[in-house]
């Protein structure tokens, strides 16, 4: 009795040789991602196809199909389907991881602007205090543990899109625009660990108000 599983490679092997007479490396891509559990077997039977169809080309041309000129058609055709399938996979590779460095690199600042007296009005606009101002500004805060209401106050505030806002909290640290890094004693630059926002808050020197203030935001 045939296995679901069988019928499945045998459903896609049929498909696949439907879809063109003799498989390229583009269809055989095409259905490795459709099929990845059965992207070696296709691979096979792909290159397969295409042996047979050199094959029948050499017979009708009268090529003697020695042992020898068996085995360099099959060694070129692997060669060709493995070249293709290399470039198309890199070529989808960095197609796939370009839109992530456009979105990091697309990610600003808003605090990048601030002059120091612009930076310290907009910490008593905010009832804070400029270090933990800078934490927000640096990303030194795990953006998880921040409440979405604060994140729209300091929108708010900062007259900022929320969404911008969320998407410079969320920023890696290393993307900061203000150009600004930790560093360690040897000079080598590292991320320190992000604070959650209450430890952050408590570790600021605020206020007993302040703090309370702060941590009465709640999503």
């Amino acid at each position: 009795m045939m296995t679901a599983t069988q019928t499945s490679l045998r459903d896609a092997m049929y498909a696949m040789s439907l879809a063109k007479a003799v498989p390229d490396a583009e269809l055989l891509d095409e259905y490795a991602r459709l099929y990845p559990q059965f992207a070696d077997a296709l691979t096979e039977f792909a290159v397969e196809l295409a042996i047979d169809s050199l094959m029948h080309q050499s017979d009708e041309e009268n090529i003697p199909a020695d042992a020898e000129a068996i085995s360099d058609v099959v060694s070129r055709v692997m060669s060709q389907f493995e070249n293709q399938l290399y470039e198309r996979r890199q070529a989808r590779t960095k197609t796939a991881a370009a839109p992530g460095r456009a979105a990091t690199a697309s990610v600003e600042n808003p605090f990048a602007a601030l002059d120091r007296p612009g930076f310290r009005a907009l910490a008593s606009q905010l009832d804070v205090n400029s270090v933990f101002l800078s934490k927000l500004r640096d990303r030194t805060i795990d953006p998880i543990s921040i409440p979405k209401t604060y994140s729209r106050h300091l929108a708010l505030e900062m007259d900022e899109d929320i969404d911008a806002m969320a998407a410079h909290l969320f920023a890696p640290q290393e993307s900061v625009a203000a150009g600004r890094q930790l560093y360690k004693a040897e000079g080598k630059p590292m991320a320190a660990p992000r604070q959650s926002f209450e430890e952050a808050v408590r570790t600021s020197g605020l206020t007993d108000e302040q703090q309370r203030r702060l941590l009465s935001f709640e999503d």
